[in-house]
């Protein structure tokens, strides 16, 4: 019976990958040119050079982050797959192309500190968030590193009255009722986009989020069933005012996708309107930021806030999205400065 020969196949790097059985574990042989990858793979396969030894020999970081990627693909969103592509392209160039069991903790310190000169902090914290897992699958440690401090950026946000004032300049805007969507549901763009009038209940008046548009790793806009994490995929109560929109935009024969525009058109808009208002300027993220500290200023549940607006934990939600309107804030600073000053007052005259 003749042997099946592995196959070589193109990695986006430019290299060819072998897989053999070995021992009962899959293998991976990669190499430049598609004869040696093959030879190689049919040696380890046969037992005539060490699986070990041989991978020692010639797997680059580059390499590595190509075959998680290809490993973890089926289970990632094509955003993430994205991601992960554009770090691999852009960032820690100077150990991209190092073989991984050469690399030793100070060589990935060395590539951390030359990126903080060149991004932010955040960035920087991002792409070590990928090598480390792509290392530790291969036993190679890269814990320990230490990592720029992340600055907390000055962000101005909607308050109450800007928020008002959006919802009316966006009145006969095309992309009304999306901007709605986005400042009274806090949905996030790609799942604004990405619905479909079988998502929308006229009926019991809710919208559901099924699926999503989002960008792949060629950075082409897609349709991705289902939602960013499982606790994206809710059902979300929607006002009367939104659903009459929308069954102005329905007809008996409509089917498939509401809003056929390029994410960017909403994104576009939105600052736009925001001119026209005459308010401080965000994007369809920031007014999700708004609907979280709406919920927040109104004393909503933080696990219905949670539920409503898809979020996976609560530090997320507390930590990254619930701000505080500045009049609240201003109130409880009077409040708590109040207190200490009758405080103070009391102390002194007793």
């Amino acid at each position: 019976m003749k042997t099946k020969l592995p196959t070589p196949q193109l990695l986006p790097s430019g290299q060819y990958r072998c897989q053999v059985m070995v021992a009962g574990k899959r293998v991976s042989v990669v190499e430049p040119d598609p004869d040696m990858c093959q030879a190689k793979a049919i040696a380890l396969k046969t037992g005539m050079i060490d699986k070990q030894e041989e991978r020692r020999k010639s797997l680059s970081l580059q390499d590595a982050i190509d075959q998680y990627i290809e490993l973890k693909e089926p289970v990632l969103s094509p955003s993430t797959v994205r991601g992960y592509s554009t770090i691999k392209k852009h960032r820690f160039q100077t150990i991209m192309n190092q073989n991984i069991y050469t690399l030793e903790k100070s060589d990935i310190q060395r590539a951390v500190n030359l990126e903080a000169k060149k991004v932010s902090a955040k960035t920087v914290s991002n792409a070590y968030g990928l090598i480390r897992p792509v290392l530790k699958e291969y036993g190679v440690d890269a814990f320990g590193v230490k990592l720029p401090q992340r600055i907390k950026p000055i962000k101005r946000y909607l308050q109450p009255d800007d928020l008002g004032k959006l919802i009316q300049a966006s009145e006969g805007d095309s992309c009304e009722v999306p901007i709605l969507i986005a400042a009274w549901l806090g949905m996030r763009r790609s799942e604004i986009i990405g619905l479909w009038w079988d998502c929308v209940d006229f009926d019991r008046g809710a919208i559901t989020v099924r699926r999503t548009v989002v960008p792949n790793k060629e950075n082409k806009w897609i349709l991705k069933d289902g939602a960013k994490n499982e606790s994206s995929q809710r059902t979300i109560s929607c006002p009367d005012y939104i659903m009459k929109k929308l069954k102005e935009l329905y007809t008996p024969e409509a089917s498939g996708q509401i809003f056929k525009i390029h994410p960017d058109t909403l994104r576009r808009h939105i600052h736009k309107v925001c001119q026209r208002a005459g308010i401080t300027d965000t994007t369809v993220h920031g007014l999700r930021h708004t609907n979280a500290a709406v919920m927040k200023s109104l004393g909503i549940d933080d696990g219905h806030a949670m539920e409503r607006g898809g979020w996976t934990n609560e530090t997320t939600y507390k930590k990254t999205y619930s701000y505080v309107f500045d009049q609240a804030a201003q109130e409880g600073d009077a409040k708590i400065n109040d207190y200490l000053e009758k405080l103070h007052t009391n102390l002194h005259t007793q």
